[in-house]
């Protein structure tokens, strides 16, 4: 995949978790994390660095 196309969806996932966390953080970085990984189950490693920009923890969706 092209990593445009990772962008994409990663802001789109972003942009999900910022509405449905209101003004909480900690709930954004868990609700992107969570909705990260529902998306990419493969993790390309280029996915995960763009995610990284956006708060993405991968020890977050382990603790679940």
């Amino acid at each position: 995949m092209n990593p445009h196309y990772w962008q994409s969806q990663i802001e789109d996932i972003a942009d999900r978790a910022s509405k449905d966390s209101g003004t909480s953080y900690d709930e954004y970085i868990r609700l992107f994390t969570l909705y990260f990984d529902q998306a990419f189950r493969r993790r390309p490693s280029m996915a995960v660095r763009i995610a990284r920009d956006f708060g993405y923890s991968p020890k977050l969706s382990r603790e679940g």
